[in-house]
């Protein structure tokens, strides 16, 4: 699978978009150096689910589901891949961080003033490279377009795109960026997509091989949309912190099985120091520092681990049904 172009999987689904644009209720905006913004601010749940699998390098399937939370229904996705490594910390994972300054006369001085930032996230970082995760990915994509994602309410311009241009060594009429903020329904269906790629990220951290994992597959609950991207940035880091469930295939030999498994006991949310409140909580006694957040947070609830082997399997976390409710603003 390493000679698959996932930036090329990906334009198949961007293409599908641009096409059915007014079924999937997408905005499509080309850009005057031909670069094209898809704006899925307010997509349709196909849309949405379409994004997810964007940010995945086509490599990954989203499907809808439903969750139950004391009573309360809400709608969940299924998350599937058997190539977690590529459609996860190669594509899917937020790691590029985009940003253009402008110089601007300030006081009598010139200064330089970000304009415009933006984490990015999906296949493109393939091609761009910039991240020093790249070091360890054993993975090129030659495709001759690139596709970013960006979790923004403000879209990008034509000097934004012509950042993911250079990085990516692709021309700008083969640049594509889609967009949507946190706080719509695409927001909540692509964060809660990340349920594979979050718990595949967790056990890089706690350096897990990952050259041993075959398979994955996760489900949570898609979060209340929320009135601003401050909220629905804590409510979509519950549902995978506190709903969150993975389970992943390896494939080891019995010998090393125990270690293994002894390891994945520090990859649940709960393991974190942390841990304990909803995320924006924890954020505000952090004087809203990321810094100053153990990044051991950023797990799914619970993981599955079988090994294929041997076909033994370990369960590790739970599932933290009342800090969910809490998130939620449920009574």
């Amino acid at each position: 699978m390493h000679n698959v172009k996932i930036n090329n999987l990906a334009l198949k689904i961007v293409e599908d978009i641009i096409e059915n644009k007014d079924y999937y209720k997408a905005e499509v905006h080309k850009l005057s150096n031909g670069s094209t913004i898809l704006d899925m601010t307010n997509a349709s749940w196909m849309g949405g689910k379409l994004v997810g699998e964007i940010c995945m390098g086509g490599l990954g399937t989203v499907q809808f589901a439903s969750f139950s939370l004391d009573g309360h229904y809400f709608p969940a996705v299924n998350v599937y891949t058997s190539e977690p490594i590529i459609s996860c910390l190669v594509s899917q994972l937020a790691g590029w961080s985009v940003k253009l300054k402008k110089e601007v006369e300030k006081d009598g001085e010139i200064k330089k003033k970000v304009v415009f930032q933006s984490l990015g996230s999906g296949p493109a970082r393939a091609k761009a490279k910039v991240e020093k995760l790249f070091d360890e990915l054993n993975y090129t994509d030659d495709s001759d377009c690139a596709i970013i994602v960006f979790e923004t309410r403000k879209m990008p311009n034509e000097e934004v795109l012509a950042i993911v241009s250079e990085k990516s060594k692709v021309a700008p009429d083969n640049t594509y960026a889609v967009c949507a903020p946190t706080a719509c329904l695409t927001g909540s269906i692509q964060v809660a997509a990340r349920i594979v790629e979050t718990g595949i990220h967790k056990l890089h951290e706690i350096r897990f091989p990952l050259e041993v994992i075959k398979d994955g597959f996760g489900t949570t609950s898609i979060a209340p949309i929320a009135n601003d991207d401050f909220a629905a940035m804590g409510n979509t880091n519950d549902s995978i912190i506190a709903g969150g469930k993975v389970f992943y295939t390896i494939d080891v030999e019995k010998e090393k099985e125990a270690d293994l498994f002894e390891l994945i006991k520090n990859a649940p949310a709960n393991q974190s120091s942390s841990y304990g409140k909803p995320f924006n909580i924890i954020f505000k006694d952090a004087n809203y520092d990321f810094y100053k957040i153990d990044p051991g947070l950023f797990a799914p609830a619970t993981y599955t681990v079988n090994n294929i082997r041997t076909g033994r399997s370990i369960t590790v976390g739970a599932v933290n049904y009342e800090l969910l409710k809490t998130s939620y603003g449920l009574d």
